[in-house]
């Protein structure tokens, strides 16, 4: 279950010896050596001229050492020969500390190492001391309390959260990704094709083979058929949230397979009633938590399938960082909500539904007020249309006109307060596995990527799509939008929603 990696801290300043400290916070030294104290001494007492600080022989412009860890370095006053006395300060003795050969690394973070001459006062050299933390995990919780987490260890609180809306290839789908230093969480996974993207992005982005917490919306094939494949390399899931209902089909062998390695498996009925030991938050760590909303309309244990009004919802906070994400909640779900749940204005939402208008009504979403809509949906194929590369025959849609998102969803989704001012909307067909990233507060940096699937501006042919064999692919595929918004791009334009929505 050991998850383990080192995280490095960025360098944000500019070596210029000691004129990057602040004028206002001195240099305190460590009590092992007094600034007037040499650490060697020789009898030449020339002038100096530079300092080196060595490590393995090899100068140095900044260290990096692990928390409870040591590095030896060694000091050569040049030119050969000139006094080697030195005195030094470190601007952070929590961080870091110097007894003049070691360096000890004690906390996460910065501290300036400054090696002055005794003899030439003005020559000095500083460094960075960067102290890394190592992220290990040594156990799983409950999750039932803040004392004790899914993850127990250090997961890397230095560490951002991070919300990928994954791109699926299929006529829909939907799959998300959180990730909050070592803690992993997978919501959906497409269906059986998009599986197979899932479980390599997986790969690419997980600590191990241990997820921390699996969520499963409802039963539609757009989110669950994929799941077989994008688990094939899991060995471990810490928790499982679902629809609940009886144990049949994908989710209920899932369910069997993981339980009997160990999983805490909870139905979001049983949650949101705290039955058979569930309870509707529970802590991945002691500041990152999901909440599990009652919309009314869970299945009970009885029952088989959850449609989209029985979409588990809920929200995952980080400090001041929310993420709403509800499956396919129908605006009737949303009202049930409402009357059931004190619901908060959250940062990040994704759109219900892949952006239906039979979901995202007006009322929640000024309740919510997010600051950002992710849409989970790809650029819309044929019904039961296996993804793969172009091909001459296949022209439709090819220009992401038509197919979810919805106009009257959009137009709702735009005139959410925040949403109307800033336009913080994106789209998988656009703006490819978009990438959302918070430090835990209400705000974000974007990050989309190239689209796999991608789509052609017709425009530029009186809208008759040109098939091009050097290519092997259609003209004039629209490229360099991942990073925009979608107001910004020309799929907004080509569905008429800048004629119906007031930039």
């Amino acid at each position: 279950m050991n998850k383990k990696k080192i995280l490095f801290l960025p360098l944000i300043l500019t070596l210029t010896g000691c004129e990057e400290l602040s004028s206002t916070t001195p240099i305190t030294t460590p009590s092992t050596s007094s600034p007037s104290t040499p650490i060697l001494s020789t009898e030449d007492k020339n002038d100096a001229e530079a300092i080196n600080i060595l490590v393995g022989g090899q100068a140095v412009d900044s260290i990096d050492v692990n928390e409870g860890e040591t590095v030896d370095i060694e000091v050569e006053v040049l030119p050969e020969g000139v006094d080697q006395d030195f005195t030094y300060t470190l601007s952070d003795e929590t961080i870091a500390t110097f007894d003049g050969t070691t360096v000890t690394g004690l906390h996460y973070g910065t501290s300036i190492l400054t090696i002055t001459s005794t003899a030439t006062s003005y020559v000095s050299k500083s460094i960075f001391i960067n102290v890394t933390e190592v992220i290990s995990q040594t156990d799983v919780g409950s999750g039932l309390t803040v004392s004790d987490p899914i993850y127990i260890g250090n997961e890397g609180d230095s560490e951002p959260i991070e919300v990928y809306f994954l791109e699926m290839q299929h006529i829909y789908s939907d799959s998300i990704f959180i990730k909050k230093g070592a803690v992993e969480i997978l919501i959906d996974a497409g269906y059986a094709y998009d599986g197979l993207y899932i479980s390599d992005f997986l790969a690419e982005h997980m600590e191990d083979d241990r997820l921390d917490m699996l969520v499963v919306s409802h039963s539609d094939g757009d989110h669950i058929e994929g799941l077989p494949n994008a688990l094939a390399d899991i060995e471990n899931i810490s928790l499982m949230v679902d629809y609940g209902g009886v144990n049949s089909g994908i989710v209920g062998n899932i369910r069997e397979e993981y339980i009997a390695k160990g999983t805490q498996y909870h139905s979001a009925y049983d949650s949101i009633n705290y039955l058979n030991g569930a309870s509707d938050r529970y802590y991945l760590t002691d500041d990152f938590y999901v909440d599990i909303l009652d919309t009314g309309n869970y299945i009970a244990p009885t029952d088989n399938n959850a449609s989209n009004p029985e979409s588990v919802a809920c929200i995952f906070t980080y400090k001041d960082f929310k993420f709403f994400t509800g499956g396919d909640l129908t605006s009737a779900a949303e009202r049930d909500l409402l009357a059931n749940e004190d619901l908060p204005e959250v940062t990040l939402f994704k759109a219900h539904h892949h952006g239906s208008n039979g979901s995202n009504s007006q009322d929640f979403l000024d309740t919510i007020n997010p600051k950002a809509v992710g849409i989970s949906a790809a650029r819309a194929d044929r019904f039961g249309t296996t993804p793969g590369p172009s091909t001459p025959s296949n022209t439709y849609n090819l220009d992401a006109s038509s197919g979810h998102p919805y106009d009257e969803a959009i137009q709702r989704i735009y005139s959410a307060p925040r949403i109307k001012s800033n336009k913080n909307v994106y789209w998988n067909a656009v703006n490819g596995t978009m990438h959302f990233t918070s430090y835990g507060t209400d705000d974000f940096t974007f990050q989309g990527s190239p689209t796999m699937k991608g789509y052609y501006d017709l425009t530029l042919t009186g809208g008759t799509p040109i098939w091009s064999d050097e290519l092997n692919d259609f003209e004039n595929k629209v490229t360099g939008e991942e990073n925009l918004k979608f107001h910004e791009t020309k799929a907004f334009k080509f569905r008429g929603y800048d004629q119906l929505i007031d930039l």
